[in-house]
């Protein structure tokens, strides 16, 4: 119906032109389906002799193997080398044909020598100044890329072959004047991976012109987004400079063109040959021919917004799914197909229905090994996504992909095809690990409460500091989670998840769980901690659905006893509740936070083993710190591996301690016996002249230009950071060094 529609219209001609032909298929291709790659080939100047038989023009060639489709020679009218022999003949190389030198500005006289040989059935170009000049065309090639009985003694040989022999033949007969190395790019079929052949043929098209002006001006004016928007520019580049679209193919991988011939050559678009016939005011039951091609397939996926909601099912315009569904709201697609379908399903729906098909398109990352190369079989860089699965897990697979794909970017991952491997799938499955470990702990201690034979309690549950912050930045959180997935930036969200999942919860609260919940015996004080938990929990399953369907499924139904009838999925998703959101509290247990890794830096740069208590001294500024450090004393002397701790406001060193200070917080560590401090000192003191050593010799490598000069780029770059590193060390070392005295 809608290429009828066009036909009508007139958008929809056929027309003789050249193609982008694949002689494998033996099929015309649209622009979208050639890649083009960087071939090395020949440049090859031939000589082109006048009538004089002595002087001759120089023409080169990549495709010696078209001079039998040679029809004229080009150059250009203001080439001042050439105004004299304008509309004067040379005779074609070994194919002996007289041919008139034209005037074109096709010629440049920048490029080669100036003139142009002009093949009109084998260049798009030349074709052009074919239709300029009202030239011949000569086809020389047959459709499976051999060459045919116009190419004289090479009719049947494969166009490559023929080349050959054509050079070693123009040799031969002193007709070549240089041969030079040319690289330059070469179209080669998505599909078959052959080089692609410029062909003249009839085909199908549609104009597209009339097609983009609203199409155009719905991205442009943001009725459509795109997600990321940098997409907007190549989008608008091509539809300003978009060539008429080929839509006829003759393999039969598509919809038959519904075009009739009648018996005296007329044609027409119609739904059947007795419509055709009517249309054309000839009997029904005229013999009429329907055309053997059939259309490319995206002439049937740019109609998707359309079809999909049943439009012109049964005759109608409009269907109730299509009035609910469109637009719709969100298209994800790889960006490569941009052109194929986004632009075209744009086009379509403005045409048909004066609507756009959806408010937002986000593109996908596209992902690549090592080398920058696009993950692809024929290349063989790509292991099969199945034995990546099984070995790392599904959720851990996707999650990885949804983490490492930042909006916009490809992502580059070091691929092991043979070991069928990809290690960067690590992230994902040590998150899974992590979170599976959360909740077979609090599974454990919820045991422990069904467990109990006593089950009665005095003391009810009130939320500590810790649970408060925990809470709080659940709902912060849920918060920067929604922003992100409102921008569409899915990465942000695995990785807000990452960081809240394991350093908040697992990290911190579980570990303050684990102190809270040893703190007292009484069953509904240990209920009430234990429900709270897995309120969070129960919260940080569903979060994690999106991205982790399997594991969030399966961890609910355990924790929650559902049964299979229900899911995950169904739940409502946390919303946020800024009352419980409290900046305070989330700066002073930061403050907490910081404290406890400071004393933990301290210990593990004096060596001292986590199984050593020491004593600690906290020595605060203020009357509120004093309070935070004391309302939290319980978590900072057991993650402080402390055997006793003292807070006091402005408190002096004690002897024998190794110190820090966090903020305007004071941190002393006592490590009296612990250590020998004489020998800790020399210990240091040697690894400061190792560390020093190593840094001059670093130094001087990256100040010889040989080195820097000659060095790959990459161990240039290592042997950089290698120097950072040494230096940050040997300030930590000079610190526990002066921490000693």
């Amino acid at each position: 119906e809608v290429f009828i529609r066009l036909f009508d219209e007139g958008l929809i001609y056929r027309g003789k032109r050249i193609i982008n032909w694949s002689p494998l298929a033996q099929t015309a291709l649209s622009d979208e389906e050639v890649e083009f790659r960087e071939v090395k080939e020949h440049f090859y100047t031939m000589r082109y002799y006048f009538e004089n038989e002595t002087d001759y023009l120089m023409l080169a060639t990549a495709r010696p193997e078209t001079i039998y489709g040679d029809i004229a020679v080009a150059v250009n009218p203001n080439d001042e080398r050439f105004k004299n022999i304008i509309g004067k003949k040379v005779r074609v190389p070994l194919v002996n044909r007289w041919v008139e030198v034209i005037a074109d500005d096709y010629a440049d006289p920048e490029f080669g020598t100036g003139c142009v040989k002009i093949t009109p059935a084998h260049d798009p170009n030349d074709f052009m100044v074919g239709q300029r000049h009202n030239l011949e065309i000569i086809n020389t090639i047959n459709p499976d890329g051999t060459l045919n009985e116009n190419a004289g003694e090479y009719n049947g040989l494969d166009r490559f072959e023929a080349r050959k022999r054509i050079v070693e033949k123009l040799k031969e007969h002193n007709l070549i004047e240089k041969i030079e190395d040319y690289t330059h790019n070469v179209g080669f079929s998505q599909r078959g991976g052959e080089p692609v052949e410029p062909y003249l043929s009839d085909q199908w098209f549609v104009k597209m012109q009339p097609l983009t002006e609203q199409a155009l001006e719905m991205v442009t004016q943001g009725d459509i987004k795109f997600h990321p928007a940098h997409w907007v520019k190549t989008y608008e580049h091509w539809m300003t400079g978009i060539r008429d679209w080929c839509i006829s193919r003759q393999l039969w991988w598509g919809h038959r063109i519904p075009v009739y011939y009648a018996p005296d050559g007329r044609f027409v678009a119609a739904n059947s040959a007795e419509n055709a016939a009517e249309k054309l005011g000839l009997p029904t039951d005229t013999k009429m021919i329907q055309d053997t091609d059939v259309l490319d397939t995206w002439f049937s996926s740019w109609l998707w917004p359309l079809t999909t909601m049943h439009w012109l099912e049964d005759g109608n315009e409009d269907t109730d799914d299509l009035n609910y569904f469109l637009p719709s709201d969100l298209l994800v697609t790889a960006p490569e197909i941009i052109f194929f379908w986004v632009a075209r399903m744009i086009m379509a729906t403005s045409k048909f229905k004066q609507r756009i098909p959806f408010k937002d398109v986000y593109f996908t990352s596209i992902i690549r090994d090592g080398q920058g190369r696009k993950l692809s079989k024929s290349l063989g860089n790509s292991p099969d996504p199945l034995n990546i699965i099984a070995k790392y897990g599904c959720d851990a697979v996707r999650y990885s992909m949804v983490f490492l794909s930042p909006l916009g970017q490809d992502v580059r991952m070091d691929v092991d095809v043979e070991q069928q491997d990809i290690a960067s799938m690590d992230i994902g499955r040590n998150f899974c690990n992590k979170i599976w470990n959360a909740g077979r702990f609090i599974l454990m201690k919820n045991d422990e409460l069904n467990n109990l034979e006593n089950k009665n309690g005095t003391i009810q549950y009130e939320l500590t500091l810790a649970d408060k912050w925990i809470l709080s930045r659940f709902n912060s959180t849920i918060d920067i989670l929604q922003e992100s997935l409102d921008n569409f930036k899915v990465t942000d969200y695995a990785k807000v998840l990452y960081d809240f999942i394991w350093r908040d919860f697992c990290d911190w609260y579980i570990e303050i769980f684990k102190i809270q919940s040893n703190l007292n015996s009484d069953f509904l004080y240990r209920s009430g901690l234990n429900n709270f938990v897995l309120s969070i929990y129960d919260g940080i399953l569903k979060l994690i659905h999106p991205v982790m369907p399997f594991i969030s499924e399966e961890i609910w139904h355990l924790i929650n006893n559902k049964d299979e009838s229900e899911s995950i999925s169904l739940q409502e998703n946390p919303k946020s509740n800024p009352s419980k959101i409290d900046a305070k509290i989330e700066a002073d247990f930061e403050l907490l936070q910081l404290v406890i890794e400071e004393i933990r830096k301290l210990r593990a740069g004096s060596n001292i083993p986590p199984s050593k208590k020491l004593p600690i001294t906290l020595s605060v500024k203020n009357e509120v710190e004093l309070e935070l450090f004391n309302n939290t004393s319980r978590i900072t002397a057991n993650l402080g591996r402390a055997e006793s701790l003292n807070i006091a406001i402005n408190t002096a060193k004690p002897d024998v301690s190794i110190s820090s200070v966090v903020r305007d917080v004071e941190i002393f560590v006592e490590v009296g016996t612990a250590i020998d401090i004489e020998l800790e000192k020399a210990r240091l003191m040697k690894e400061v002249s190792r560390l020093e050593g190593n840094i001059m010799g670093s130094e001087k490598k990256l100040s010889n230009e040989k080195f820097v000069q000659n060095a790959s780029p990459q161990i240039v770059q290592s042997e950089r950071e290698k120097l950072e590193s040494m230096k940050s060390s040997l300030e930590k070392v000079k610190e526990n060094l002066a921490n000693l005295g």
